[in-house]
């Protein structure tokens, strides 16, 4: 008799346990996942980058592309084991007739989970496709900025920014929520990481050499992407040390070279140069570092191009 009623608790707390995982990961993801979803992407990522980082380059985009998607599923299926698990031992109660109903349920929760990671992933990788159609590398920044100062203007900037300062705040929360999206490879040859950099850098820069002139969204794009990358940073347990000069991405490109394209293309010089350095220092320092931090973790290959013949 004790043990019929021990083995109804255990069951029925079986199955509270996984609804309740299912509930906060599915439906009230609060920026941070909850154990299992934590567990379970530990024990996997480790593993393969470790295993990534000693195979043939051929082999490793393949093998890390599994990263994510393996976690959501091992995540699926331990809900749907642990359930049947529990139900298993409420037989001969009441309660293991709702053991179809909750499956049918989990199964539903299941997909709409899969839905939200796949929306989650496609909105990250739309805005940097078409990004990657004019850059590819930080040194990049510089010319993006000069082509929207000729061709553009300041409210086209202010567009651009606007919409980066959203997509920032999505990843933010989307890639918290749910940290499987993290290790979701790259669709296209600009990471994700990389173009985020890109984009701050330009607002970096105008807000380093024309703060007056800057367009609306300048300072709100730098604070949420600084925000986004340093929580993603914390998200993957990586502390970094003081850094007071970023050069990521841009060790080829001299700081002078970039005040000739930015005021030659209509740029304002409303701070010096040792002025506008220092600026532009204190705000990449607070992304860069963090971003490349985060690619060198999930072994994302960092392969630049040569600057264009005159750089």
């Amino acid at each position: 008799m004790v043990t019929a009623v021990l083995g109804t608790l255990a069951g029925a707390a079986l199955v509270a346990a996984v609804w309740l995982s299912v509930v906060l990961t599915v439906f009230t993801p609060r920026g941070r996942p909850g154990r299992l979803v934590r567990g379970v992407l530990r024990a996997l990522a480790g593993p393969i980058l470790a295993v990534a980082g000693r195979v043939p380059p051929a082999l490793r985009e393949p093998l890390l592309d599994l990263c994510g998607p393996l976690a959501v599923v091992t995540v699926a299926a331990i809900w749907l084991g642990v359930s049947s698990a529990g139900f298993a031992l409420l037989e001969g109660t009441p309660l293991r007739e709702a053991e179809w109903a909750s499956r049918l349920l989990m199964v539903a929760a299941i997909t709409a989970y899969l839905v939200h990671f796949l929306a989650a992933y496609a909105r990250r990788e739309r805005l940097v496709a078409r990004l990657a159609g004019s850059v590819c590398n930080p040194r990049d920044a510089d010319t993006m900025l000069a082509s929207y100062l000729k061709t553009g203007s300041r409210d086209h900037l202010d567009t651009m920014f606007a919409e980066w300062t959203g997509w920032m705040a999505e990843v933010e929360h989307s890639h918290l929520a749910h940290p499987a999206l993290t290790f979701r490879r790259p669709a296209g040859d600009l990471d994700w990481l990389k173009a985020a950099v890109i984009v701050l850098d330009v607002a970096a820069l105008i807000e380093a050499l024309a703060p007056s002139w800057a367009p609306a969204h300048t300072k709100a794009l730098l604070a949420t992407g600084t925000r986004c990358m340093h929580r993603l940073t914390r998200g993957l347990c990586i502390t970094l040390p003081p850094i007071p000069v970023s050069l990521q991405g841009r060790e080829e490109r001299n700081f002078s070279d970039t005040l000739l394209l930015a005021h030659e293309a209509g740029l304002p010089a409303e701070r010096d140069p040792a002025q506008a350095w220092t600026v532009f220092q204190d705000l990449r320092t607070g992304y860069a570092p963090h971003a490349y931090a985060i690619e060198t973790r999930l072994r994302y290959d960092r392969v630049e191009e040569p600057d264009d013949v005159g750089d």
